[in-house]
């Protein structure tokens, strides 16, 4: 879908300057400006979703404070990504300084006297960075949350190419999306666009919030017009 039929709902006022397509081959502005001027469809399509028919739609000051919070946030996630990578690491080292059993045993069994975060956790971080280590994974294609990175982990080789076939290996991967495409391969289902039902089921989300929304004013005017009218 292109950028211009994306805007739906939004004002082409308030993001024409958005559009990375209007943007001069040589750009003077701050690079924090021509950062702001990339912006996805999606992201534009979510706009228009979620502030339709408000004040927000029409404020192009606003939609850049929500895009540049957007990319603030994305870029803290990408970060996260790489340090639970540099914590599983880590943790995959001192694995191989203790060499007993017990020794290891010993330190599971205490683990969070030593750790901000459980034994169970530490498996997750270190089953990633050996995914990742081992070359199965990309560092690049890790999502930001753990916990997705993980269930990603624990695909086989194959699974893990049909994965990438289908936009399920990114920064951007749900756990959610992850763990109905594992399902999905233990009953043979290969035909199921994940990807797509995850970006749709956000949609839909955003559309019955905008609809709670709108039932809770109706239902409040109704009670206003009643009033009204029991006064009569």
């Amino acid at each position: 879908m292109s950028k211009a039929t994306s805007r739906r709902g939004v004002s082409l006022r308030a993001l024409q300057d958005l559009d990375a397509d209007e943007v001069p081959a040589f750009d003077a502005r701050p690079q924090e400006l021509r950062e702001l001027t990339i912006v996805s469809s999606e992201t534009l399509e979510t706009i228009s979703s979620v502030f339709s028919g408000t004040e927000l739609a029409n404020d192009q000051a606003r939609i850049r404070v929500i895009l540049e919070t957007q990319r603030a946030v994305n870029a803290a996630w990408e970060r996260a990504a790489r340090s639970f990578l540099e914590i599983g690491r880590a943790l995959n080292t001192l694995d191989n300084v203790l060499f007993s059993r017990e020794e290891k045993n010993r330190l599971k069994s205490s683990f969070e006297e030593f750790f901000p975060f459980s034994e169970p956790v530490a498996s997750q971080f270190r089953r990633i960075a050996h995914v990742v280590d081992s070359g199965r994974l990309d560092e690049t294609s890790l999502p930001g949350s753990y916990s997705a990175a993980y269930q990603l982990s624990l695909l086989a080789p194959e699974e893990l190419d049909i994965a990438r076939a289908q936009g399920l290996v990114g920064p951007n991967t749900s756990r959610s999306a992850i763990i109905a495409f594992r399902k999905s391969i233990k009953r043979n289902i290969s035909h199921v666009d994940f990807a797509a039902l995850s970006t749709e089921a956000r949609r839909l989300k955003s559309t019955r919030k905008h609809m709670l929304e709108q039932l809770i004013a109706i239902r409040t005017r109704l009670k206003e017009i009643q009033t009204l009218l029991d006064e009569d």
